[in-house]
């Protein structure tokens, strides 16, 4: 049994010419044997930089709190180092999703919605690879209790159902929530659903040097490549002249993009579409 911890993450504007606000969706996935454990690592690590017990590790602490108010960098960089190379020596895996909301036209609700069935299916690929099953635990939404109702539904729709391209038989319930400020294991998730989405809006200033912690993490498709399977930015088909495929190039230094598991594979950065010649210029 494996549980998936996730969290959303949203940056109103992006430094990368062109893209509007990005939405994204991601976590880890967390074998049973290794729960445990990487809980105390995670605590141990946060009290030798002298955090609090119950302080909740976040990439963007609130205003106010003790790592925001105490933990600069770079000692923040180096705790939050430190988590993530703990993540990487308890077997975590990662998932992100992001959708441009600029280039998709759609509200936040529906570009939400989208992340979770990209998420859903690629957890659930993930899972019948392996022959695996797991649970999904999520932070509570912020929204109060409409919207952790709405949330729920729209998930158990995904339980039951399924997705056009997945069958629903490896998550086992219906998402649980609950208060990350609980689990150390949604603090971790937070922090490769931050760092990941802050890179991909181009806004890498503090996230790019921990990136590259976060992205071994990440689960890949048959042929060993990320692009597209442990992330996967929105829009990157290769039939829209606006498509994002091109920054699987420039965010995680890879020159193909493999589709329908492998058969097919492109080359990147592609010609005809935006930042072909630079991350950062359309």
């Amino acid at each position: 049994m494996e549980v998936f911890f996730a969290d959303d993450s949203t940056v109103p504007s992006c430094a990368r010419e062109g893209m509007g606000s990005l939405t994204g969706v991601g976590g880890i996935l967390v074998e049973e044997s290794q729960l445990r454990p990487l809980t105390s690592a995670i605590s141990n690590i946060a009290k030798t930089f002298g955090i609090p017990e119950q302080e909740e590790i976040k990439w963007s602490p609130h205003k106010g709190s003790w790592i925001y108010t105490h933990l600069h960098n770079p000692e923040r960089e180096k705790c939050y180092s430190q988590i993530l190379s703990a993540a990487h020596d308890h077997a975590v895996k990662a998932i992100v999703i992001c959708n441009d909301m600029g280039r998709t036209g759609h509200s936040k609700d529906r570009a939400f919605q989208i992340c979770l069935d990209y998420l859903f299916e690629r957890l659930s690929m993930n899972l019948e690879n392996r022959n695996a099953n797991a649970l999904i635990v999520a932070d509570r939404p912020g929204g109060g209790k409409i919207q952790e109702d709405e949330f729920l539904a729209y998930f158990l729709q995904r339980v039951q159902d399924g997705t056009e391209y997945v069958l629903p038989d490896r998550v086992l319930l219906n998402v649980l929530t609950t208060p990350s400020n609980m689990i150390r294991q949604l603090q971790l998730a937070d922090l490769v659903a931050g760092i990941t989405t802050a890179v991909v809006a181009g806004k890498d200033k503090y996230a790019g040097t921990l990136f590259p912690l976060v992205q071994r993490l990440f689960i890949t498709n048959r042929p060993g490549g990320i692009a597209g399977t442990g992330l996967k930015i929105a829009p990157d088909s290769d039939k829209r002249s606006d498509s994002l495929v091109n920054l699987y190039h420039w965010v995680l230094g890879e020159n193909l993009l493999h589709k329908g598991g492998g058969a097919v594979a492109y080359r990147l950065p592609a010609k005809n579409f935006p930042f072909m010649q630079d991350g950062f210029v359309a």
